[in-house]
């Protein structure tokens, strides 16, 4: 990797007008430049700092911090990690520092750009989901299975709820390997120690059966396995499970198949769609096939013995009576629709329809198809939706055509005005006035028709695919286009977009989105200040977020927030204003289903978010 060796070259002027909590470090991690925001924040002067050790700041973050910083300096984009504010002695909240390199002209990593913004619930919460999913695999209870990470650079462990109840101990718990090894049997133990050890050497998975001792005293067989995991030849973590098994290594999980129903079906397990068994009496799933198994994720062992009504709806209870006096009457009940949720946490639409049969001992049981209608359903819902967009459209072409009207009449009475002033009119200076007039009304009309042309093309594309496009793509060439207009003045793009970041959109919406954004934050820049443009993405379940923050004029949101996307408003006195660009903006956001906010102060910046729709 080539590092620049004059970063102290580089003027880091901008960083004293951005509005967020910036610092920059350079690749021996010294402390190089930090934003007014950062410094107030944290309650620290820059000038003593300067050039100082930034990791010797924040101690107890120490070993994280520079593994970060170091992940950073090997190219990783938008590394995060949370800053627990009751562990350090700086700053009195929580907040999410993002790691980016910071590069030179000609692309060379010369130190990193730490952003630090304050945490919301909802990004604690995604965070600690995340961490969980990288850490733990999701195992069934059903089968005691507990997962587990060991963390060998930290040397910390973490596990699931599960292993706690193996081990016999209270929820609260917090595990060390030490302590973890410390509940096997003697033997065990050495052996716990030695695949650990091999593990985290020589890069060996272990599969072994060991005797470990409860918290209460009672010896109990498990299983466990782990995997190292290696990084730049370094194993940082070994990920396993354990599970509680008998003397013989089964896997403890009840079975309560009655396997003489299948011989009474042969075509149980042949048929292409969901079967279950139900007893007729208590309602309890006596069998199920392993399509309806399929449909559902669980295993098949999950529904036996339990009842019916544990997996159903509100919707479909009510009809139990007329279900009961349909089977009693005709020996079967017509079909129902309902919704379940599976266990990846999907809703499925389903159809279910039932038939009395008499089983082995007389026993008289419901052998039920289950039919997935998904995508059925989907499809119909998709039907009304083209309707109900067809209706609005329809409610926008003529919204559209009463615009084009009242705007293009306005431009006609002020010709004829104008044509008859002039006509009447003998003296050559005020008919040259006149002139001028209608030169001017006249591109006016271009300018209005240029417009209406725009936003057609806007509704005219509407119906064309997206398609998954990289956003840092997209976003350099749109900066080959203004490269100019940011010379000129001064400005500076600052990109904290991963590269692996992609959103669903038409591209020339895209293009056209990116553009009138820079633009704009370019066009209503502060007169005394250089003008800085930050973009960063934020994901939820529904969108991609592009957040885009400017230090530019900013706007009265109290006094213009309910017009900041109409048709020909502006907000600021510039010559190049049409009052049609934030317009055509909201309606392509819209038309890809996404939604665009926007938080302004005056004299500050400006943030505008664009919600692209992962669907």
């Amino acid at each position: 990797m080539i590092r620049s060796k004059n970063s102290s070259s580089f003027s880091l002027d901008w960083i004293k007008q951005i509005p967020s909590s910036i610092v920059i470090v350079d690749t021996n991690f010294k402390l190089i430049s930090a934003s007014p925001r950062w410094e107030a924040d944290f309650q620290l002067d820059l000038e003593p700092i300067k050039g100082k050790y930034f990791v010797d700041l924040f101690p107890e973050l120490a070993q994280e911090l520079k593994t970060r910083l170091k992940y950073s300096l090997d190219g990783l984009r938008d590394i995060k990690f949370k800053y627990n504010a009751n562990k350090c002695k700086y700053a009195s909240k929580d907040s999410i520092w993002h790691l980016n390199p910071w590069k030179d002209g000609y692309g060379n990593i010369i130190g990193v750009i730490i952003k630090i913004d304050p945490i919301t619930k909802t990004q604690e919460l995604e965070l600690e989901l995340h961490r969980t999913k990288l850490i733990l695999n999701n195992k069934t209870t059903v089968a005691k299975i507990g997962s587990w990470e060991l963390d060998t650079i930290n040397n910390s462990l973490l596990w699931t709820p599960i292993v706690n109840k193996i081990y016999g101990l209270p929820a609260n718990f917090e595990p060390t390997l030490e302590t973890a090894i410390d509940f096997y049997e003697d033997e065990s133990k050495k052996v716990i120690q030695k695949v650990v050890d091999e593990a985290t050497t020589l890069g060996k998975p272990w599969n072994v059966k060991a005797q470990l001792i409860q918290k209460n005293g009672t010896v109990i067989w498990v299983n466990t396995i782990g995997r190292p995991k290696f990084k730049d030849g370094v194993c940082t973590r070994i990920i396993g499970t354990i599970q509680q098994v008998d003397q013989e290594n089964k896997i403890e999980v009840k079975n309560t198949i009655l396997e003489t129903e299948l011989s009474e079906y042969p075509l149980f397990e042949k048929v292409p769609f969901g079967l279950a068994i139900i007893d007729f009496k208590n309602g309890k799933f006596l069998n199920v096939n392993e399509q309806f198994a399929k449909l559902s994720g669980f295993e098949k062992e999950y529904f036996i013995n339990k009842n019916f009504k544990e997996f159903i709806g509100k919707t479909f209870l009510k009809k139990e009576t007329d279900i009961v006096n349909q089977l009693k009457e005709k020996e079967s009940f017509d079909p129902i629709d309902f919704t379940f949720i599976n266990k990846l946490g999907h809703t499925l639409n389903l159809k279910v329809t039932g038939n009395l049969v008499n089983g082995l001992n007389n026993r008289t049981s419901i052998l039920c198809t289950i039919q997935n209608i998904t995508t059925q359903t989907q499809l119909e819902k998709k039907l009304k939706n083209t309707i109900n967009a067809a209706k609005e459209k329809n409610e926008q072409l003529l919204n559209f055509a009463h615009m084009v009207s009242h705007n293009l009449k306005t431009h006609a009475t002020n010709f004829s005005l104008l044509l008859n002033f002039l006509n009447d009119e003998t003296g050559l200076v005020q008919r040259n006035k006149y002139m001028n007039m209608l030169f001017s009304a006249s591109d006016n009309l271009s300018e209005t028709i240029k417009g209406l042309r725009e936003i057609v093309a806007v509704k005219s594309s509407i119906n064309e695919e997206k398609k998954l496009l990289s956003l840092n793509e997209s976003l350099f060439v749109v900066e080959q286009n203004v490269a100019g207009l940011l010379k000129e003045t001064n400005g500076k793009i600052i990109n904290e977009i991963p590269e692996t970041t992609q959103v669903k959109a038409l591209p020339a919406y895209l293009n056209s989105i990116l553009t009138n954004c820079i633009t704009n934050s370019i066009k209503y820049r502060c007169e005394e200040k250089k003008p800085i443009i930050i973009l960063s993405v934020e994901e939820d379940k529904n969108y991609t977020i592009l957040n885009v923050e400017d230090n530019g004029l900013g706007i009265d949101m109290e006094k213009y927030g309910d017009q900041i996307f109409g048709l020909y408003k502006t907000f600021h006195r510039n010559k190049d204003s049409r009052g049609i660009g934030l317009y055509i903006t909201k309606n392509q956001m819209e038309a890809m289903n996404g939604k665009i906010t926007v938080d302004s102060i005056p004299n500050q910046g400006t943030t505008f978010k664009f919600y692209f729709n992962k669907k």
